[in-house]
């Protein structure tokens, strides 16, 4: 046998070895196969930086399985049993109960703090959404995907080896002859020049007669086959379409991934992303939409939901809380003006209590509300609902108008009042003197609230330039006699007397806060030596002058603070915007590229339509039977000949020819309607830009008037009996109370709208112009002011495509 071996001829050999070789291959596993198409992939993707569809550990995407190949997930026991009773017993997988689904250590690498909680802020929020979301990674899968077409399309037109063979028993009818006869065949092919077809081969044929134990060989044929299209399919033009066009999907694709990942930013901030990620075979013409969605009825700004509306929301409960403290307060100061004989109706001081508990229960239900969006909000995330997580809302901090260590301590001073003024929790004057002391506790906290509201007054004072540059331009503003104003609601001196009235007001509460408590010292003196009652009187007066105080100060400082907070300006007219965005927009580029895509598509066709000529070249050279592999010129053959074809009736042709003429003109209308769509875009967003500029100012007037119904509304309780008049308050002065804190708690959520809807809406216009930019973390990087004159609109500072 091993001689019979030694007499192969060496091309039989290396056909025999080639074989073996990719046998070997075709039974490997597909980790080798994976590897390879990963380093293909990144090699296409290179220039986007850190690409790759693997989710890392700290991800509760990542694969817990460690084998290449899944294992069997868990089955539905109905579902295995049918499995089973179609293949039969032994054939089908047994399920596995056991299979993790989930990586169970990707919450070991969450920021938690000493409580348990992941805290989520913006940037948190935006990495742990590119962490966990299943949405991001489909995304980077399609991309992957993309990248996948063109290495098979650049194989396809490749020069590619190939090796095929056979083997056959042949016996005679009687069975005293039987022969072994085997072929073997190897070679190249691929496609050249023009569109020129090629083939390269070489093959032999070897018998064995088994009866006999003898070999024979066929001899050997080297052949080489060149077919140049001359008509139908010539030029590079046509035979590279397939590769042409999963190159110009690849580039399609990575623009949309990068404007894909800049809406998801929009989407785990703001509550939308306008755009859609990779697909296949490239998308269409995607339109955008309203990007800034219709303005509110009542504000004229955008809605928000994202991070964002946490925040609102959160900012909204925290106004609630101090709508809550400040009803408490006054309904102990009603609850004082009675008693005192200054209320002569108890519905009064009935309907003030009503609004309280109306105003418990909003709350109870807010908070309640509130946890639901954020159980939907760590979905959007990636994240399992039970999630313990603490909402950081430090970027809205600037709106918690009044200072949450105020209200605590109005509480505090309101329980005080309720249990002195009780009989039962202050019996004696004894209880009542230890009352008193716990009197002396509450101005700690005053103190420590009048020295933020001079911090409040100092950041006021340095945010006036800014706010008398904004009057000015709203002066300038032609809209104004459309909402029936004038340039007299903006004036500089208005804001001047704002910041010398909170001076004045700041000076005046230091020096009321001191006489309170000397007064408080002057009664702890005397408590001893006064009768019980009146000694509650007085120590009951002086803590709701006290609380009256505080009131005033918690409104002082929210004045302050509603007068210090300043809007990044927006002036961008929407035909300038609409040519940045023609030079920048990712997916403008792609509408560009789909146009031409179609209409290749209609030269395909066109092409189609022509009648085939090859020029076919044969040469082949081969050798004689007794001397297989050793070929000889005399055994060589060549032949060149032309192949025509034209069909009698090309109608499938010419109706696929028809239809890409079609194509193409519904594609140049899909793409003048999304020039359309783009510009109505702008359009909506430049004017609820300027529409949210002007509501700002009007709901900050809002608030101050608020501000001052309820201050106006204090005083009124505070007014001391005149000499000779009723003693007795008016019938509106509870309700009047009540109105004005309800109002002050409208106008402050409808400030807060207006300003998050404007921040908002200057990330969504970022994103229109095409000019958006984020960290490598995923973090929109601010630009400040979007003016016009900072937008070069002839691109040569516009950023370079994505690959």
């Amino acid at each position: 046998m091993l001689s019979l071996f030694h007499s192969l001829p060496p091309l039989f050999l290396a056909f025999i070895l080639s074989v073996g070789s990719v046998w070997c291959l075709a039974s490997c596993g597909g980790g080798a196969y994976r590897q390879t198409a990963d380093k293909d992939v990144k090699a296409l993707l290179h220039d986007i930086p850190d690409f790759g569809i693997e989710a890392n550990e700290s991800s509760r995407l990542h694969n817990p399985s460690k084998n290449d190949f899944p294992g069997v997930p868990p089955d539905d026991p109905a579902a295995h049993a049918v499995a089973v009773a179609v293949f039969g017993k032994g054939n089908s997988p047994e399920a596995n109960s056991t299979a993790k689904l989930e990586n169970d250590a990707w919450r070991n690498w969450l920021p938690i703090d000493e409580d348990g909680r992941v805290n989520l802020d913006l940037p948190s929020a935006v990495k742990l959404a590119l962490t966990h979301s299943p949405d991001f990674q489909r995304e980077k899968e399609d991309l992957y995907l993309s990248a996948l077409d063109v290495t098979y399309e650049r194989f396809r037109l490749s020069p590619k080896p190939f090796a095929d063979g056979s083997t056959n028993l042949e016996s005679s009818a009687n069975g005293e002859d039987v022969d072994g006869v085997s072929s073997a065949r190897s070679g190249f092919r691929g496609v050249a020049g023009a569109g020129t077809s090629w083939v390269a081969s070489v093959a032999s044929k070897l018998t064995f007669d088994l009866s006999k134990g003898s070999t024979s060989f066929g001899g050997s044929l080297a052949n080489l086959t060149l077919s140049q299209p001359l008509l139908r399919g010539a030029g590079k033009r046509i035979f590279r379409e397939r590769l042409s066009q999963t190159e110009r999907n690849l580039l399609v694709n990575a623009r949309r991934m990068e404007q894909f990942r800049q809406g998801f930013f929009l989407e785990v901030v703001t509550g939308g992303n306008p755009v859609t990620g990779p697909t296949r075979g490239g998308g269409g013409f995607s339109s955008t939409g309203l990007v800034a969605g219709f303005p509110s009825s009542r504000t004229g700004a955008s809605g928000v939901g994202g991070f964002f509306g946490l925040l609102q929301y959160v900012q909204g409960i925290h106004n609630q809380e101090a709508n809550v403290a400040k009803l408490r307060d006054s309904l102990a100061q009603l609850d004082a003006a009675f008693d005192a004989g200054r209320i002569g109706n108890r519905l009064q001081v009935d309907q003030a209590r009503q609004a309280l508990y109306n105003a418990q229960s909003s709350l109870l239900a807010g908070k309640v509300g509130f946890e639901t969006r954020l159980d939907g909000f760590k979905m959007t995330l990636g994240l399992p609902p039970d999630l313990p997580v603490k909402v950081d809302a430090s970027f809205v901090e600037r709106f918690r108008l009044t200072d949450p260590l105020l209200a605590r301590l109005q509480d505090e001073v309101v329980d005080f009042l309720i249990t002195v003024r009780d009989p039962v929790l202050t019996p004696d004057l004894n209880a009542l003197i230890d009352r008193s002391e716990e009197a002396l506790t509450f101005y700690p906290g005053q103190e420590v609230g009048l020295a933020a509201f001079g911090e409040d007054r100092g950041k006021l004072g340095r945010r006036l330039a800014k706010r008398k540059e904004w009057f000015a331009r709203l002066r300038d503003r032609s809209d104004l006699k459309d909402a029936g104003m004038s340039g007299d609601a903006f004036r500089d001196e208005d804001l001047d007397l704002i910041a010398k009235q909170l001076e004045e007001t700041g000076e005046r509460l230091d020096i009321e806060f001191s006489a309170s408590r000397e007064v408080l010292d002057t009664l702890q003196q005397q408590l001893p030596n006064l009768e019980l009652q009146n000694a509650r009187s007085l120590l009951v007066a002086n803590v709701t002058t006290f609380s009256g105080l505080l009131l005033e100060l918690s409104l002082a400082r929210a004045s302050a603070r509603l007068e210090a907070i300043v809007m990044e300006d927006v002036r961008v007219e929407a035909k300038d915007a609409l040519e940045v965005a023609r030079e920048r927009r990712l997916d403008w580029m792609n509408a560009r590229a789909k146009l031409v895509d179609v209409w290749r598509d209609a030269v395909l066709a066109r092409d189609d339509l022509r009648s085939d000529l090859d020029l076919v070249l044969s040469g082949n050279i081969g050798s004689n039977r007794s001397d297989a592999g050793h070929f000889k010129a005399d055994e060589g053959k060549l032949s060149l000949g032309l192949e025509f074809d034209t069909p009698l009736s090309k109608l499938a042709e010419r109706n696929d020819y028809r239809e890409a003429l079609i194509n193409y003109q519904r594609a140049r209308r899909d793409y003048l309607a999304y020039e359309d769509g783009t510009y109505r875009s702008l359009r909506n967003t430049a004017r609820i830009a300027r529409l949210s500029q002007l509501n700002f100012e009007l709901a900050r007037s809002a608030v101050r008037g608020a501000i001052a119904q309820v201050d106006l509304a204090r005083l009124r309780l505070q007014q001391p009996p005149q000499p000779g008049k009723n003693a007795q308050f008016g019938a509106t002065t509870a309700r009047d109370l009540v109105n004005a804190l309800n109002d002050l708690l409208d106008a402050s959520n409808g400030f807060l709208q207006v300003w998050v809807g404007y921040e908002a809406l200057r990330m969504r216009l970022d994103f229109e112009l095409g000019t958006m930019r984020l960290n490598n973390d995923g973090i929109w990087l601010d630009p400040g002011p979007i003016l016009a004159k900072n937008l070069i609109p002839d691109g040569k500072n516009a950023p370079a495509p994505a690959p």
